[in-house]
């Protein structure tokens, strides 16, 4: 029924009951009621023993019908200010407004200045903008937590393709301003790992050298595990890897779980750190001198050094006992797996004869001096410096009881020697 037709059902029903001498006679009707109307029982009663009108409006009654639009006006030509810096100066304001915009009337005067802040709000809500949605959620990064699942299953073992992703710090121990990063993309599988420089890792740049190492693999990626940082967790990288034919799984880790990304966790020390220590790299124009060392570092590491992967691991009193296999270089891992492809197999043989280790690890050192020798001490290109220079990484530090320093192990062997021809 209609809202009127309602109401003069309600009426109708009420003269009906209200006649009616005996209980019995008030059930009968009291039960057609309920039946008509779905109302309970008791609230039906007190609807027929009402004597004001049916639903009428709820509520407190409009008293600022004709001051709203007044108010309205004024907030909005005074910069929309909150109710609190609105109130105190608000009588100055209508008498402003009364000079230029026309007279408001004598009523709605008296309501506008009678007004309190909690009121001017509660007046003032239906035409504010809905900024900062995501207060009280936990902000954007949360939304884009709620794109990428975390991580429910072990990559180990499975064929190549299943990434894990690092960035790297090059920070000097002080995250303050604007450095270089390094982007450490690691197979779980065949361990083949790819190095990438970029600036501030940023979403954008980051998904930029992401598409970098896609070109540069040997195999195509099928999914990537990364933490929960925002150079990974953004609509950049994540319209890349779903907005394909092949869509590419992307998961990350749990918060302050940092062994879900083991594997590329020891590839930030193995591959990364031990190359560039822990200086500082903050000048912009050193990203591309970086990446082309990071770019050959990856040949050598991937082509022509071994590495061991972990097989077992078992407590054994307060101490563990691993176990490795046999160690191999990436590529003769990725040669030796029956789930990868003969073109992949052809690809990896032909980086191999491509390049020569020697000739490769020697480019590397080469290039690697002239960059700290420019980008970390400041010497100028042109000038005649000595080979070996003084080494700026505390982490470069020869083992104690070896030849190159002292048994205490406080000597730092330089790695930016050339290596002797």
């Amino acid at each position: 029924m209609s809202r009127e037709a309602t109401k003069e059902y309600i009426l109708l029903m009420r003269k009906r009951y209200g006649v009616m001498e005996t209980k019995r006679a008030k059930g009968k009707v009291l039960d057609e009621f309920c039946e008509t109307t779905g109302l309970e029982r008791k609230h039906a009663i007190k609807v027929l023993r009402s004597t004001v009108e049916p639903l009428r409006p709820a509520g407190r009654k409009p008293i600022y019908d004709g001051a709203t639009e007044a108010l309205r006006e004024i907030w909005l030509l005074f910069d929309q200010p909150c109710s609190k810096l609105l109130h105190p100066v608000l009588e100055s304001y209508v008498e402003s407004y009364e000079v230029h915009r026309g007279a408001i009337d004598a009523r709605s005067r008296e309501l506008l200045l009678a007004m309190s802040p909690s009121t001017i709000d509660r007046l003032l809500r239906p035409y504010r903008v809905r900024t900062s949605l995501w207060r009280g959620r936990g902000g954007p990064m949360n939304a884009m937590k709620r794109e990428v699942a975390i991580r429910s299953e072990q990559w180990a073992g499975r064929d190549p393709g299943w990434f894990e992703a690092d960035s790297v710090a090059h920070c000097g121990g002080s995250m303050a301003g604007s450095f270089a990063y390094t982007l450490t993309f690691t197979d779980t599988d065949s361990q083949w790992t790819e190095l990438r420089a970029v600036w501030n890792r940023g979403g954008f740049a980051t998904t930029i050298r992401i598409k970098e190492i896609e070109k540069a693999l040997p195999f195509a990626i099928k999914g990537v595990n990364t933490d929960n940082g925002g150079e990974f967790l953004n609509w950049h990288l994540i319209r890349h890897l779903r907005e394909r034919g092949t869509p590419v799984t992307q998961t990350r880790s749990r918060p302050y779980h940092k062994n879900d990304n083991a594997r590329v966790e020891q590839k930030n020390g193995s591959h990364v750190r031990s190359l560039l220590g822990h200086d500082r790299f903050d000048d912009p124009d050193c990203v591309e001198a970086l990446n082309e060392i990071l770019i050959l570092h990856s040949y050598w590491t991937n082509l022509f050094r071994p590495c061991m992967k972990l097989v077992s691991k078992v407590k054994d009193g307060h101490r563990y006992r691993k176990k490795y296999d046999q160690p191999r270089t990436p590529a003769q891992r990725i040669l030796a797996s029956p789930h990868v492809s003969k073109d992949v197999r052809e690809r990896v043989k032909a980086l191999m004869g491509q390049y020569d280790c020697y000739t490769l690890k020697c480019l590397v050192q080469e290039k690697l001096v002239a960059f700290f020798t420019r980008y970390v001490d400041g010497v100028q290109e042109g000038t005649t410096v000595p080979v070996a220079v003084p080494a700026s990484s505390a982490l470069r530090a020869a083992p104690s009881g070896t030849e190159a320093g002292p048994a205490t192990g406080t000597h730092r062997y330089n790695r930016r020697e050339k290596i002797p021809a």
